[in-house]
């Protein structure tokens, strides 16, 4: 069950985490995730037309301004102000939430656009640099889309199209006869992308474990048939990431995903 919101920002600090009861106006509930973004999307510019840069939106939106929410369940997914960080946020979540419509995704069959949704807030909200948030948005686009290395560059920049090169998995390479190739190969890809990749690359492993576990409630060890290589495998993937993560990277992020991977061990197949 998705959630869009609507949140009267006067006299309330626009970053704060909650705001009280009667600061949120709940717009709309349901399933279709996608109908709730594109809502979102139009109702803030709709609402805060003179609002054109975060550092505005900071300065002024307790004056009064409106936020629009997204919520997967109790779980933020966006708040559309994150959009006024820079030119390539706002272009990005446009590129993915066109390619990405109407797909599913495999392990839970939920709209594709909530996982790049979540990587993307994820990074937000830990204040990474604008290319890294923008590139979160993207980094499914060319393995899971048509869409073309060309178009994030001409959308979002050089740099973002680095980092999801960086990110994504060498497509030549097939599931069912390379896949132990293909983990490797993208492992060394990111490493070598440095630590923006790194950053994009943990916080998406980070939202599958968080999707996984909230399936392996509903399903239980028959989840693990949907998987390649099954739990053997995708731990040692998952361990993989982490330890090229740590060599290159100290945040406290590697922490969440080290436990997450721990609590992935301890599962049944």
């Amino acid at each position: 069950m998705y959630t869009l919101a609507k949140i009267d920002l006067l006299d309330s600090y626009p970053l704060a985490d909650i705001f009280d009861d009667e600061k949120y106006t709940v717009l709309a509930q349901g399933e279709d995730l996608e109908k709730m973004l594109g809502t979102a999307l139009g109702g803030f510019f709709h609402e805060n037309p003179t609002m054109k840069s975060y550092k505005q939106w900071l300065e002024s939106a307790e004056d009064g301004a409106y936020e629009f929410e997204l919520l997967s369940g109790g779980k933020e997914l966006l708040r559309v102000s994150s959009l006024l960080l820079s030119q390539e946020v706002f272009n990005a979540i446009f590129l993915m939430k066109k390619y990405h419509a109407g797909q599913k995704r495999k392990g839970d069959g939920h709209p594709y656009v909530e996982h790049p949704l979540e990587v993307a807030h994820m990074l937000w909200k830990r204040n990474f640099p604008s290319e890294v948030i923008a590139a979160g948005y993207c980094h499914d686009l060319l393995e899971d889309t048509k869409c073309q290395e060309h178009e994030i560059e001409d959308a979002c920049g050089q740099e973002v199209l680095r980092i999801v090169k960086a990110v994504s998995n060498d497509e030549e390479l097939s599931d069912k006869t390379d896949w132990e190739k293909k983990k490797s190969k993208y492992v060394e890809s990111v490493r070598a992308g440095g630590e923006k990749a790194i950053m994009v690359s943990v916080a998406d492993k980070i939202a599958n474990l968080y999707s996984f576990f909230e399936q392996y409630k509903k399903e239980g060890p028959k989840l693990w048939q949907k998987f390649n290589r099954g739990k053997e495998k995708k731990v040692w993937f998952e361990k993989e990431v982490l330890k090229m993560a740590k060599e290159k990277w100290d945040n406290p992020l590697l922490k969440e995903l080290e436990q997450l991977i721990e609590k992935l061990e301890k599962t049944s197949e």
